[in-house]
């Protein structure tokens, strides 16, 4: 039911209107194609299981999630409409140490207008920029997500060594489904864009392929294409082309300036 607001002219002493008060005004960045969707709700959801799975990692109170390191507190988020309306933890991955033994490593997306970043909290409290679909092989040493831009038309992908984090390593490819073969060699679904469309940037040549990650003898990233798949249904297609063969660079710029 919605409140009324009576107006009072004290003159007279009679009642002179009632009428509906306006409906609340959303503060600036507030998303309400998230806020109070069945999305948050799932996402809330999450944050839960999570919280329950690794305890001692992160602490859901009201407005605040905390994140802690090996018992003590590494940092403390809060939500604020001005900012991100919404902090959740949304994963965990295992990463190594220094001495070689691995930890679990809070994932916390941050919701703000209408889009969204997900970060890795570091022991140090700095953030790792990771897309949803990041990686960690089985032993904690090395990290996959994608790099900078990703989206349905380019993007890259971005292998660090843990916890080196300045070690980063790109293919001109972003990859998606990612399933750890062993601690060096995973296989994914690929996007690759050949060339810019002009006309229109969203809708680029972007090629969609099954591929095979591994590192070589040699100590290099190597990613090979096996197979053509449509962009929507992932189903085979053919292309009249080669398969693509990439080996896997340093970026242009680095990654991540600072080691844990």
């Amino acid at each position: 039911m919605r409140t009324l607001i009576c107006f009072i002219v004290l003159a007279s002493g009679a009642v002179t209107a009632c009428k509906p008060a306006p409906p609340p005004q959303r503060a600036e960045g507030i998303d309400p194609t998230f806020e109070g969707s069945e999305d948050e709700k799932r996402t809330m959801a999450v944050e839960a299981a999570l919280i329950a799975a690794y305890p001692g990692l992160a602490v859901r109170n009201d407005r605040d999630l905390t994140i802690f390191h090996k018992g003590e507190q590494i940092t403390s988020y809060r939500n604020d409409p001005t900012g991100c309306q919404r902090y959740f933890l949304t994963g965990v991955l295992k990463l190594r140490d220094k001495a070689g033994d691995t930890y679990p490593v809070a994932g916390v997306t941050c919701h703000f207008a209408n889009s969204e970043n997900t970060y890795l909290v570091l022991p140090n409290s700095d953030k790792y920029l990771v897309h949803e679909d990041a990686s960690a092989s089985p032993d904690g040493r090395y990290l996959v997500s994608g790099f900078d831009r990703a989206d349905k038309t380019q993007g890259s992908l971005a292998i660090a060594e843990w916890p080196k984090v300045r070690d980063v390593v790109i293919f001109p490819a972003h990859c998606k489904g990612i399933v750890w073969r062993d601690g060096t060699h995973f296989s994914a679904t690929c996007w690759h864009n050949d060339g810019p469309n002009e006309a229109n940037p969203y809708d680029s040549f972007a090629f969609y392929f099954k591929a095979e990650i591994s590192l070589d003898a040699a100590g290099k990233w190597q990613m090979v294409a096996t197979q053509w798949v449509d962009r929507d249904t992932y189903q085979p297609k053919t292309v009249d082309k080669p398969l693509y063969h990439f080996t896997a660079v340093p970026p242009p710029a680095p990654h991540f300036d600072k080691s844990t």
